[in-house]
């Protein structure tokens, strides 16, 4: 024991030094690793913006591990293998502990600093920052820091940087990469009646109703709010649930091409005082349609996907309901399910997929009923047929009567956990060709 206290009295210029060097290790380990975040779907999409419009730039697969850079409309900013960056939606990776505001802001002390590609004043020459702008910092080592550089990630020596208490969730640091909506050009109005109003709130006064179809040169957004001008010169803001961007007359199926981006709304038929149709045990179709779709929603949440149901309980929702909540939160797709009945007992059987409009719907329709085939209950097909909810839906949608609730046949696999099982997954696999 005295001669481990003689030794640290001895070198006590040498303990300090080992304990800066331990404390400055394990300071630039936490800064590198306090914004990893793990991919939880199968596969996700990185883009090059924060949104669905944006182009592919590529994958990420399950278990890989980003650095959060910004957060932007419910997208991250990430850092990728190579020092690429790019941004992916949030409700895919785990985000549980994670902000871009532990991101810290530093503030160039030099003029003209260099910005380099690698950390190495020898590799390629990215840009120059002025004195005093603001950057985000993404990685610091001991001469060296990383950051966030037109879109992309550069190196700045660091005794250039000077550190700050800010960070980047509570200001905006000059290069981080702020994507425009410059890409938008048209919106066309989805929903009938739409309205224009003079501001960016439902209650706002009304310049002029539009009609399906219509179009508006996009200016600008506010919030949940697309500001447009008509031919005419009028301005106003129309809601951007009951409106497409970019000139397309129908719901952008292309917008998610990769089944973990897509929003799918799941619309259990009947429910509350309207117990839908009645099977010869006494039990109600409002009861499976509850059943099957939380089935499906199980299922489809291991995609990665984001599932809304128009009910999660015994609950009473119009159909106009129904059909505006899929405008409303922009949905790729919506599926109403049902069981179908006939006029006398066992008269019926079979599965038959609904469509309103060829176009809008029937390739969601085809991709569906393909997989559908493969159960017990027979298939009837793709119909064309005008219902309440596909009509007034501006989203591809369709209705799905999944076998007859008065046949003895078909009411064997209705009712069987089995059969509900393999609706699911069919759903499923037909989504997962819809959004190839």
């Amino acid at each position: 024991m005295k001669k481990i206290k003689t030794f640290f009295m001895k070198n006590r210029i040498l303990v300090a030094i080992l304990l800066l060097l331990a404390l400055s290790s394990w300071s630039t380990v936490a800064l590198a690793s306090a914004n990893a975040v793990v991919v939880q779907s199968d596969s996700v999409n990185v883009r090059v913006g924060p949104g669905l419009s944006y182009a592919n730039m590529g994958q990420v697969k399950k278990g890989d591990k980003l650095a959060i850079l910004d957060e932007k409309n419910k997208w991250y900013q990430v850092r990728l293998s190579g020092d690429k960056i790019g941004w992916v939606a949030s409700w895919l990776i785990d985000n549980t502990e994670v902000s871009s505001a532990t991101n810290k802001v530093g503030i160039v002390k030099v003029p003209n600093t260099t910005v380099f590609k690698s950390a190495d004043a020898n590799s390629d020459v990215l840009g120059t920052i002025e004195q005093s702008q603001k950057v985000t910092i993404m990685y610091q080592e001991q001469d060296w820091t990383q950051i966030l550089y037109s879109g992309t990630a550069g190196w700045v020596k660091s005794s250039f940087i000077q550190g700050t208490d800010k960070t980047s969730g509570s200001t905006n640091a000059s290069n981080s990469s702020n994507s425009s909506d410059n890409d938008i050009k048209k919106v066309t109005v989805t929903q009938p009646n739409t309205k224009l109003r003079i501001e960016p709130d439902q209650n706002g006064r009304v310049v002029k109703t539009a009609k399906v179809g219509k179009q508006f040169d996009y200016l600008g957004k506010d919030g949940k709010w697309y500001k447009v001008r008509d031919s005419d010169g009028s301005v106003g803001y129309v809601a951007s649930w009951v409106v497409t961007i970019s000139g397309t007359k129908s719901a952008v199926k292309s917008a998610a091409t990769n089944i973990s981006e897509a929003t799918i709304v799941i619309d259990p038929g009947h429910g509350g005082d309207d117990s839908g149709a009645e099977s010869k045990k006494s039990t109600y179709e409002k009861n499976f349609t509850l059943a099957y779709a939380k089935a499906i929603k199980q299922q489809l949440e291991k995609t990665g996907a984001r599932v809304v149901l128009t009910r999660s309980g015994d609950d009473s929702k119009s159909l106009g309901q129904r059909a505006r909540l899929s405008s409303k939160i922009q949905a790729d797709a919506f599926i109403s399910l049902h069981f179908d009945s006939s006029a006398q007992a066992n008269a019926g059987s079979g599965l038959t997929t609904y469509y309103y409009n060829k176009n809008k719907d029937g390739e969601l329709a085809d991709d569906l009923n393909s997989q559908l085939k493969s159960l017990a209950i027979g298939n009837r097909g793709t119909a064309q047929k005008d219902l309440y909810v596909l009509h007034y839906n501006s989203q591809p949608s369709v209705l799905i009567e999944l076998g007859y609730i008065n046949s003895k046949s078909d009411y064997k696999y209705i009712s069987s956990a089995k059969y509900k099982q393999q609706v699911a997954t069919d759903v499923t696999n037909g989504l997962k060709e819809y959004f190839k």
